[in-house]
């Protein structure tokens, strides 16, 4: 029986009247109690339970609001894991995903039309028919609720491009993931979390299996509220936040406004960060702006969720550079293979970061192919086979157990015969004390890499220009070597995002 399950409903019973969920758009429908949560998907899990197709996931369409936290619920207390796909997703994509599932029942929260192919569904429930099955008390019957090896949610990742391929997550890695989570959650009774990112990224998930269960109010921002920084800001100022989680670029995005600070979320006691790099100048910032806040940099793919965290202080911003991801838990642990070989390295030695443990996924949803290459089974002390996945990025463990993640293997790219890794010329440039933000993107002529294209927001926020290019690639110089240096500088005011919440590498390329 799923232990998630449990302590969410032992919660939902000691707090019955309060939010369990709120959006910033406010009015009726835009929040949720715990006690109407457990009822409600108890209600529609019965539905589910009778009418959805065995065995398959069940399709979630939609964005932030109540009935989507419903969903997930009902699916899994009907003993169906559930797939959430985001009305951000094109209908291609969204099709593929369907294609993949096999006539999938879809359930249809979005405020506009279903964008997929209809017909590749089993059936689609708009939100009028889901409310209907919510309305009709049920008992709940814990007997049908998901356990062990049955995935509890399936996550579809591929970045911006490829196919989609679906990652499967037993129900005993949400409990490991629920007992890591919330040791970065403070313990209090009026705990609200920022529940930001769609549920189709797995940062969504830090929140929902770490804080909800534990009593913390999920707090989300409706997209019309991120159009203008002044309405973010507003709405977070309203939102009475205790627990800020984001990627490191919508923090930094945050940053450049002075306003963004204690006085503006005077309640915040943790700061998260997940997804991405955090620079050291983001994580002084963040200090200097809420001293009273404890910040974690924490790291782990959509594989294994995140499976390391480590407080970040002024000392440890100032004096370590890049930034550790943090120390392995006792519920799993991570070897650095060496690229060529395979074969495990020393501390301090640069290679593959490969996880293995409790958390780690069962593997893509019908992709025997994917899931041979990425996951295999490692004998440890114990001498009992643990899952392992081999992530595609490249670190290092050093003396004192800490994991340093230096970004993708795929990020490096061959330029006039040297091997360049494009996160250590990002390093190098966030390093200038006049950059704020840099990406360095290949550019390819005739189907190889011509040279090296800088995209840079400078710390003062003012316009580059040829003489600023002139300065920067000087400074560059005394970091890095002369071919790691790009040739092109292109400024921005601010770097676009994608719907992950990670600067938008394919826009800018």
């Amino acid at each position: 029986m799923s232990r998630f399950l449990e302590t969410f409903e032992k919660r939902a019973a000691r707090c019955p009247e309060r939010r369990a969920f709120f959006n910033s758009r406010g009015g009726e429908g835009s929040s949720i109690t715990f006690g109407e949560l457990s009822a409600l998907s108890d209600n529609l899990a019965a539905a589910l339970a009778e009418k959805a197709p065995a065995g398959k996931p069940v399709v979630v369409y939609g964005h932030k609001s109540p009935l989507m936290l419903v969903s997930f619920l009902a699916a899994v207390k009907a003993g169906l894991t559930y797939a959430p796909v985001d009305i951000a997703y094109p209908a291609d994509r969204v099709s593929d995903i369907l294609a993949q599932l096999d006539r999938p029942l879809v359930l249809s929260l979005a405020d506009g039309p279903f964008v997929g192919d209809a017909a590749l569904a089993g059936e689609v429930w708009d939100e009028a028919e889901v409310r209907a099955a919510c309305a009709v008390a049920s008992e709940a019957d814990r007997s049908r609720w998901i356990a062990d090896e049955t995935p509890f949610y399936l996550l579809f990742t591929s970045g911006s491009t490829g196919r989609p391929k679906g990652v499967q997550m037993p129900s005993r890695c949400v409990d490991a993931f629920m007992d890591y989570f919330s040791r970065l959650f403070p313990s209090r009774e009026d705990g609200v979390s920022f529940n930001r990112v769609p549920y189709t990224f797995d940062v969504s998930l830090f929140d929902i299996i770490g804080a909800l269960p534990f009593g913390y109010t999920l707090f989300s921002l409706e997209s019309e509220h991120e159009q203008s920084m002044r309405d973010t800001f507003e709405a977070l100022r309203e939102s009475g936040m205790t627990a800020w989680i984001s990627t490191p670029s919508f923090a930094e995005m945050c940053l450049a406004d002075p306003s963004f600070n204690a006085q503006l979320l005077p309640r915040l006691d943790a700061i998260i960060l997940c997804g991405e790099v955090l620079r050291n100048a983001t994580a002084l910032k963040l200090l200097d702006r809420f001293p009273d806040a404890t910040l974690y940099n924490t790291y782990g793919p959509t594989e294994t969720q995140a499976v390391t965290d480590i407080v970040v202080d002024c000392a440890l911003a100032t004096d370590v550079n890049p930034l550790p991801v943090g120390y392995l838990t006792s519920s799993g642990g991570a070897r650095i293979l060496d690229l060529e070989t395979g074969e495990e390295l020393g501390a301090g030695q640069v290679g593959e970061i490969c996880l293995f443990g409790d958390t780690v996924s069962a593997g893509y949803y019908g992709r025997p192919d994917l899931t041979e290459a990425a996951f295999s089974v490692v004998e440890e002390g114990t001498g009992l086979g643990q899952r392992c996945y081999k992530t595609g990025d490249k670190g290092y463990l050093d003396e004192q157990g800490r994991l340093f993640c230096l970004g993708r293997l795929d990020f490096q790219v061959k330029l006039n015969g040297f091997r360049v890794e494009l996160a250590d010329v990002e390093q190098a440039l966030v390093r200038l004390p006049e950059v704020g933000e840099a990406v360095v993107l290949p550019v390819e002529r005739d189907g190889k890499v011509s040279h090296l294209a800088a995209h840079v927001r400078l710390a003062d926020g003012g316009e580059g220009d040829r003489e600023t290019t002139r300065a920067l690639k000087a400074a560059l110089k005394q970091l890095v070597p002369e071919y790691m240096v790009p040739k092109k500088f292109v400024y921005h005011d601010e770097f676009a995002l994608n719907v992950n919440g990670k600067i938008d590498r394919k826009a800018l390329a």
